[in-house]
């Protein structure tokens, strides 16, 4: 199994609430399948924390310039080819936070640029062949990952969100539904939502309605 080194932050001035909770997001996926599971939520991995051998470096093409972070586009690439990942449990890395960061300057990190790349690759592998989904999610989230779906060919035709203020309602013209108004088999599922906690509620949710993670649906930000 490849190792990858854990990192954390800590006693870091400047750091937001949305930056730490990425970092504890980060530290806790060490199991392959852990990391597997949630590559499409964010990156699983800093870059300079990183060990991988060269051969599988150079097997999946090296880095690239696509538009969007090129180590975040090789980690999807490794996963595709069947690499697997572990993350080591003790500290090792500490990372410092700047205002001059390449993630808080740089076009290619941003939200729009990381939700292109992932639509990229999802296209390629949950998304292969797929011209309709469902969003679980009808707020801000939800309706930028329409707009780089519709970019790349997938048309969202249905709406999940729990508030009942909502369903019945037309979203860009597919209709909002209860959770309850969809069943397995139906079609391809992105959960959508990004507060944190909600995400592991939503989750919960579609496993015990009889979803498959990764078969029927996948957990997006």
């Amino acid at each position: 199994m490849r190792r990858w080194v854990r990192r954390r932050r800590e006693g870091t001035p400047g750091v937001g609430i949305g930056m730490a909770a990425y970092e504890a997001w980060q530290n806790r996926l060490l199991t392959h399948e852990e990391i597997m599971r949630d590559r499409f939520v964010e990156s699983p991995f800093v870059h300079p924390s990183v060990m991988v051998r060269r051969d599988l470096l150079l097997q999946a093409g090296g880095y690239r310039d696509r538009g969007w972070a090129e180590d975040y586009d090789l980690w999807l690439r490794l996963a595709d080819a069947g690499v697997r990942f572990a993350r080591l449990p003790e500290v090792l890395f500490f990372w410092r936070e700047r205002p001059g960061r390449a993630t808080r300057t740089m076009k290619e990190y941003t939200a729009a640029a990381f939700r292109d790349c992932k639509v990229h690759h999802l296209r390629g592998g949950f998304l292969a062949g797929v011209t309709e989904v469902t969003l679980a999610g009808a707020g801000r989230e939800g309706r930028a990952w329409r707009r780089s779906l519709e970019r790349a060919g997938v048309r969202v035709t249905r709406w999940l969100d729990v508030d009942p203020r909502k369903a019945g309602r037309t979203l860009h013209g597919a209709p909002v539904l209860l959770p309850s108004g969809v069943q397995p088999g139906e079609g391809k599922m992105l959960l959508t939502v990004g507060t944190r906690g909600a995400r592991e509620a939503v989750r919960s949710w579609a496993r015990e309605a009889g979803f498959g993670e990764g078969i029927d649906f996948v957990c997006v930000t």
